[in-house]
């Protein structure tokens, strides 16, 4: 049976999908499906397996769209809104989404790799098998995300919200998580060799069985983290605050 504190952590991630908009968009004039715009309102379009390749799409409104399968490589969606879009299997690898909406957007094996999040709020999405290697998302919020078997090489996570989240074999290796705040977050047979938490926040996280050769964890706050079956033999620890006992025991004995 899993651990309370596991079940505390997954508590809410599987009962729904579903969003409940907070505020609403600003109106914006009705697009032209055929011919998409910058700035326009898109919600009544239909977009699954559309190419749409370099458009530009600054600032739309795709509020629950389907766009499955879609082709957007190299797109502009800056400070566009997805929430609880259809992303599924769609390719945004190389888009900038700087600023944009996708909470609880469906982006189950979704390709963003070398794109840019920055700012991104992709609060309680399905992120389950999604690959964002070599992706910027610096002060992006993906609070209660859904990531197993997500792909994350190489991503710049500094200063993003990644609390509550489940992560069961998710790829960090040579993640950037600089001053990044992962509470309550399940890690379990997490790839994180070479990750750098420096200053980040895992108070209440889970690592079972995570892979940490060459992790960073100067200065980050570690209450109540347990790493458990970890590998901690060559990570760094230097000034790290609050090592619970157990971590505490492993350092000694290596």
């Amino acid at each position: 049976m899993p651990r309370p504190e596991t079940r505390l952590i997954l508590a809410g991630l599987f009962a729904t999908w579903s969003w409940t908009w907070a505020d609403d968009p600003p109106a914006l004039p009705r697009g032209d499906c055929e011919y998409p715009a910058p700035r326009t309102d898109l919600r009544h379009c239909r977009f699954a397996g559309r190419h749409l390749e370099q458009t530009d799409l600054v600032g739309v409104q795709l509020d629950g769209v389907d766009l499955q399968n879609a082709v957007l490589s190299g797109c502009k969606l800056m400070g566009a809104s997805l929430r609880g879009s259809d992303l599924r299997w769609a390719n945004l690898s190389d888009c900038d989404l700087t600023g944009a909406r996708l909470d609880g957007a469906n982006l189950f094996h979704t390709t963003f790799d070398g794109g840019v999040l920055n700012q991104a709020q992709v609060r309680e999405a399905n992120l389950f098998g999604a690959n964002l290697n070599s992706v910027q998302a610096r002060g992006a919020d993906f609070t209660q995300a859904y990531m197993k078997d997500v792909n994350m090489e190489e991503i710049d996570l500094s200063g993003s919200r990644l609390d509550r989240i489940y992560m069961l074999r998710g790829v960090l290796i040579g993640a950037d998580l600089t001053g990044a705040r992962v509470q309550q977050v399940v890690l379990t047979g997490a790839a994180l060799e070479g990750a750098n938490f420096t200053g980040a926040s895992l108070r209440g996280s889970l690592l079972n069985g995570a892979r940490l050769e060459g992790a960073v964890f100067a200065g980050a706050d570690l209450a109540e983290t347990r790493f458990v079956n970890a590998n901690v033999l060559s990570a760094r620890f230097e000034g790290a605050q609050n090592l619970p006992e157990h971590l505490q025991e492993m350092l000694r004995a290596r």
